[in-house]
């Protein structure tokens, strides 16, 4: 798995990456994973993150942002 920073610089890098990236409608991150909006998918994990960092808790939601970021600029599979 790969590893994630979840310092306040690199969330808010990725917090800023999110509020300006343009997205598909849809995305297939995995067999499991399809997301069928993505706007209100990166906007609740953004919710959660504003509500709730840096309770270490809410790592999750900072970790699907990444592996978003990951399969948009097509590094999804680079480990």
């Amino acid at each position: 798995m790969k590893e994630y920073k979840y310092d306040e610089e690199s969330v808010n890098a990725l917090i800023e990456w999110a509020k300006t990236a343009s997205f598909p409608e849809q995305v297939m991150l995995s067999e499991a994973e399809n997301i069928f909006d993505v706007k209100r998918y990166v906007q609740a994990n953004l919710s959660d993150i504003a509500a709730h960092y840096p309770d270490e808790f809410y790592n999750p939601a900072i970790t699907r942002l990444y592996q978003l970021k990951d399969k948009m600029e097509g590094k999804d599979n680079a480990e």
